[in-house]
């Protein structure tokens, strides 16, 4: 498997987790993010791609 393929699945997989636990859990996108541990330096590539 190409390694920009996973890249892009586990980017869409962590996508829908934060996406999954504000709807469920009504958290804000960054609770969500904390929850899930996800790093500082890539918080701003999620909150950009939750605003698409």
């Amino acid at each position: 498997m190409s390694k920009g393929v996973e890249e892009k699945g586990i980017e869409i997989g962590t996508l829908r987790a934060i996406q999954n636990l504000m709807e469920t859990l009504k958290m804000t996108a960054e609770q969500a993010m904390a929850a899930l541990k996800i790093p500082d330096s890539e918080k701003g590539k999620y909150s950009n791609l939750l605003k698409k």
